[in-house]
């Protein structure tokens, strides 16, 4: 579980990411119109407070919540390196994880 709960909050950083100007741009190779950025910043929450959701409901509150910045300093760190040195390859990777994530759901 705690692995699936990685992948989502790396899809949620990723998100976030890609609503910014310059991110997106460097990724796509345009810029984004203002409903896409906006769309993708409130998936983007709405995936970080998903995952908060599902650390609580794994490990409980009080652990669930220290797990649930572990994670998400840990996904900010690999977005942030995918960003600096793979731009291009971002969305590829979040779909990857993405689709990782959900078979270990699956499997659990």
């Amino acid at each position: 579980m705690i692995l699936s709960l990685l992948g989502f909050s790396y899809l949620a950083f990723g998100l976030l990411a890609l609503a910014m100007f310059s991110h997106y741009r460097d990724a796509f190779g345009k810029a984004p119109s203002p409903l896409q950025a906006r769309l993708l910043y409130i998936a983007g929450w709405v995936g970080i407070s998903t995952t908060y959701w599902g650390c609580i409901t794994d490990q409980g509150f009080a652990y669930g919540s220290i797990l649930f910045f572990g994670l998400l300093s840990f996904a900010g760190l690999l977005v942030i390196l995918m960003l600096s040195y793979r731009a291009k390859f971002l969305p590829h990777s979040m779909a990857a994880s993405t689709v990782f994530s959900s078979v270990l759901i699956a499997i659990n």
